[in-house]
């Protein structure tokens, strides 16, 4: 659901801006207003564009956000055949980016992180369960915030979620995972079909993205960690050790990823992995050439 508001909110910012730059009306846009030039000059619109908040001109990877949504739209009602409209591809090419560095904790870290889950509180092993999960499988926090008891399959350690574009896929959980998800089911008493809840005098309901990111960050906070620490970290930790470890591949399908190359980010070499990726080739080769 995050995803489609940001979505919508990236579309009604052209819309806006379509209205100005023609002197139309919102409701008197058309189809034939949507010209190649205009996705150019769009384009040069969002380059000079600057964040309310900072009043600095928005990155690469912002304005790239605009223009996926405005494409994707595009090419849907190119495939449609409902409109005629000019091709995004060729109109709306994307800003080139900086590598950016994939934000994750090593075992230490998540060690750390663990053990900030007060477990004497009345929330703490529902707390340390989701922290667990999060890490020992990978998954986005709106897939956490979505889960139910019924797709938890806890004797074969895995769980159904479902993902961008309501996609459905399998996900494994360590015995950690599991382990505290046991533990945490144990101590409810209600039938809520959700699997992280919150409970007041009023009814039960299911956490909400935002609570969990406070789990996350109060844990952080109570571990002494020199940053502050999202629920995405933890994805990107599980899919870093998968894609080292296990490969790229298998990471792609735990993370839902429709593109290898998005995985691939998670697929980092030190320099210690170098060296010895780099010294095992040239040992290989040597043995070869005996």
């Amino acid at each position: 659901m995050l995803t489609v508001k940001r979505y919508a909110a990236y579309l009604e910012t052209f819309v806006e801006w379509l209205a100005f730059t023609t002197h139309e009306q919102r409701a008197a846009l058309g189809p034939d207003d949507i010209t190649e030039d205009r996705l150019r000059a769009y384009r040069l619109y969002l380059s000079r564009r600057r964040d309310p908040a900072t009043g600095k001109p928005i990155g690469p990877g912002t304005r790239n956000l605009y223009a996926i949504a405005l494409r994707n739209l595009l090419k849907y009602c190119l495939r449609q055949r409902r409109i005629s409209v000019p091709d995004p591809d060729d109109t709306l090419e994307l800003a080139k980016e900086r590598d950016v560095e994939i934000r994750h904790l090593d075992r230490d870290e998540a060690d750390r992180l663990r053990n900030g889950v007060d477990l004497t509180s009345r929330t703490g092993t529902r707390d340390r369960a989701i922290i667990e999960v999060l890490f020992g499988t990978g998954v986005r926090v709106s897939e956490l915030a979505a889960l139910s008891v019924r797709q938890v399959d806890l004797q074969r350690r895995e769980a159904e979620v479902i993902g961008k574009g309501g996609r459905s896929r399998l996900v494994l959980l360590t015995e950690d995972a599991a382990g505290w998800l046991a533990r945490y089911l144990a101590t409810r008493t209600d039938d809520h079909p959700a699997m992280f809840i919150g409970t007041t005098r009023a009814e039960v309901r299911p956490l909400s993205v935002r609570q969990i990111q406070r789990i996350v960050d109060t844990a952080s906070r109570r571990a002494g960690l020199p940053f502050r620490v999202s629920p995405h970290w933890l994805r990107h930790s599980r899919l870093t050790t998968l894609a080292r470890h296990a490969g790229v591949q298998v990471a792609q399908r735990i993370a839902g990823h429709t593109s290898l190359a998005t995985t691939s980010r998670y697929l980092h070499v030190s320099d210690p992995h170098l060296r010895k990726a780099f010294d095992d080739a040239e040992r290989a080769e040597r043995q070869g050439d005996e």
